[in-house]
């Protein structure tokens, strides 16, 4: 998808050490001193950890560097005086004309942010008022629109192609731009629309979204998808398919489109928008001819809810609030002769060639024919709008279910519950869960109580932990370890040994709200090359979307499989923007990284404030023992800093130091 300049994107790997904002509790510990300071220039305005080198990338007002942690040296560095000769006095002043608009203004890139564009080794930065897309790889600049009458709104890079696609703004009009880099020219140039029709169109975003309708409407996600000939693009919701090697647009969609996913064969397009009114939260579904842009359905499916899109090529499934059934392209017309049962069908699991699926609040299953196997339906929480944690098929014969109210197991042949009671949670308290791949079991925590689901179990099981906590709605980590669980939360680090006893809990002072504000929350790497979305993974408010391939089989790609790390070897000789910087040093440390980074945190990471001097520092707890190992001061007013999980380094800026705590 293109990524845009107003959003800083964070890597959805989820095993990473983790930060949490709590309180205090030091006793004797001294504050630690770095252990390598790294003096730049000039003040640091913000940086980026580069997950696929471990380099940091710093940002200052007129340069570019990028820190190597493990020679404590500077790889490569890009100053504005470089970026400028590389520029013309005339291209500038036409450019500056047109940033003279201050609503334009907005929406471009922060000046002292650093972005990735996802899954890439590049950085798109603002430098001196010039757009540059830079390789962290070599620190060589791929495009500077210093050498161009436009600037960039948004970008994406198509691999395929090794090529950039841009948004751009030249005058009154918006463009999308082909820009090669290797020959430092754009292959072509096409005006998608004006400035007046893009400012009113983010406007209106802008006003839904400070209306709290995100949550509800499919929000702004522009995204482009490049075939052999085509490049299908959705450019602040209006959908383009542009013929490739000319920039022409072949047909364009002249209502919204929010989402839209190309089928495998790439002759057919399925297209989502958000409906009614700006207060209304309905879907509106169609699919599309590629060739001709034309409509197959004669009228949209509107719904409440699209939960689930399959496509097979000839053939899509599509799951709703109202409706679940195959249809056909060619005709448009239901395959199944019936829905399959059930209402506000909310999600949809694909099993081999059945699906699993939850309508209000309980789960049936189907074959691919839309036949009951099941022939009840399973209740499976209190109430439809109970989050559900986990559901799917764990072994053989088994099918796990977790929600906010219940947990059991069901058979997978007969859908009989193989517990005769759901083990019940408290809905309005955190549920906590890990799978334990020794013992095949789950380890869930819910309301001070620790519970192991054991697949071979006949029994209910009870729980075999109870824990006081001071503020258990503030847990939100459980950590698994060869002698048990660990809990982290806003004010406590709780380890739990497997027979059920606390072996420490630690608790801690609260730094104040103001403090806590200022501080990331949830996900503290920087986006880059292992940044990731599986097809199985969507927002809230989004459809899942999984493509089949002929033979019915699930097309899951992950970026930086051993396919895709021999590809990027294969590549080295030709994809010159890429691959000319990746030597066999490189990739061993490229690979050792990406290994390291699928392994669980060991530590966290806890904001808390001293006993005597009323500062805050970061705080790090070994998981495994409760110990302190580190405690360092940060900045109360506004802390940069970075945590790279691959080696428990710190990275934390002040003024113009870049303080380096390596792991102890």
């Amino acid at each position: 998808m293109i990524c845009t300049n107003h959003f800083k994107l964070i890597m959805k790997k989820t095993l990473f050490a983790f930060l949490t904002l709590s309180g205090m509790y030091f006793g004797a510990f001294a504050q630690r001193q770095a252990d390598y300071v790294s003096k730049f220039d000039t003040k640091i305005e913000s940086i980026i950890l580069d997950n696929l080198t471990g380099n940091i990338i710093v940002k200052e007002a007129n340069k570019i560097s990028a820190f190597n942690p493990q020679t404590n040296a500077i790889d490569w560095a890009l100053t504005s005086d470089q970026i400028g000769k590389m520029s013309t006095g005339a291209q500038l002043s036409k450019v500056n004309d047109a940033l003279s608009d201050p609503d334009l203004l907005k929406i471009f890139q922060s000046t002292d942010q650093l972005n990735f564009l996802e899954n890439t080794p590049f950085i798109q930065a603002n430098i001196n008022a010039k757009d540059v897309i830079i390789n962290t790889l070599d620190g060589k600049i791929l495009f500077n629109s210093g050498r161009t009458n436009y600037r960039v709104v948004l970008s994406q890079y198509v691999a395929g192609d090794d090529k950039f696609l841009f948004l751009v703004t030249e005058g009154k009009d918006f463009k999308c731009v082909l820009f090669d880099p290797k020959t430092a020219k754009d292959k072509w140039s096409t005006v998608v629309g004006t400035k007046e029709g893009m400012l009113k169109s983010l406007l209106a975003n802008t006003v839904a979204n400070s209306m709290g309708l995100g949550l509800t409407k499919l929000a702004t996600k522009d995204e482009v998808v490049a075939t052999s000939d085509a490049i299908y693009a959705t450019i602040n919701n209006h959908l383009f398919k542009l013929d490739k090697e000319s920039g022409k647009i072949d047909w364009e969609v002249k209502d919204d489109v929010h989402r839209f996913y190309l089928s495998n064969d790439n002759k057919h397009i399925i297209i989502l928008r958000n409906a009614g009114s700006m207060i209304s939260s309905k879907r509106a579904l169609n699919a599309l001819d590629t060739q001709t842009g034309s409509s197959i359905f004669k009228e949209e499916i509107i719904t409440k809810r699209v939960s689930y899109i399959e496509d097979w090529g000839n053939k899509f499934l599509v799951a709703h609030s109202t409706g679940f059934n195959f249809f056909d392209y060619a005709s448009g017309k239901k395959i199944w002769k019936k829905d399959a049962k059930g209402d506000d069908i909310k999600q949809v699991i694909p099993i081999d060639n059945d699906y699993l699926y939850i309508a209000d609040n309980e789960m049936s299953l189907i074959d691919n024919e839309g036949k009951q196997k099941w022939k009840n339906f399973i209740e499976i929480s209190d109430d439809k709008a109970d989050p559900v944690y986990f559901l799917n098929k764990i072994d053989n014969n088994k099918v796990f279910y977790l929600t906010g109210t219940y947990g059991n197991m069901v058979d997978y042949a007969t859908g009989k519950k193989i517990w005769k009671g759901n083990i019940k949670f408290d809905p309005k308290l955190p549920l906590l869960y890990a799978y334990d791949e020794p013992t095949k079991s789950f380890l869930v925590f819910n309301d001070e109580k620790i519970y192991k689901f054991d697949p071979t179990a006949i029994d209910k099981p009870e729980a075999f932990a109870k824990i006081k906590v001071k503020n258990d709605k503030a847990l939100s980590t459980l950590g698994l370890f060869d002698w048990g669980v660990s809990l982290t939360g806003e004010n406590e680090v709780i380890g739990v040994t497997k027979d059920g006893t606390v072996k420490f809990q630690k608790t801690y002072k609260e730094p104040g709200a103001a403090a806590r504000r200022l501080l990331k929350t949830g996900g503290i790497i920087g986006a880059s090359y292992f940044s990731t979305v599986s097809g199985l993974q969507q927002g809230l408010s989004e459809a899942t979307y999984v493509s089949r391939n002929a033979n019915g089989s699930i097309n899951e790609s992950y970026l930086f499989t051993e396919a895709s790390r021999q590809n990027m070897k294969a590549k080295a000789a030709t994809n010159a923007a890429v691959a000319q910087a990746v030597n066999a040093t490189l990739l061993n440390r490229v690979n050792s990284r990406f290994k390291a980074l699928k392994q669980n945190s060991d530590f966290a990471f806890i904001f808390a404030r001293g006993e005597a001097d009323q500062s805050n520092y970061l705080v790090k707890v070994n998981k495994a023992d409760g110990t302190e190992m580190d405690k360092i001061a940060v900045d109360n007013t506004k802390p940069i800093y970075e945590i790279d999980s691959f080696n428990d380094n710190l990275y934390y800026v002040n003024n113009n130091e870049l303080r380096i705590f390596s792991k102890k």
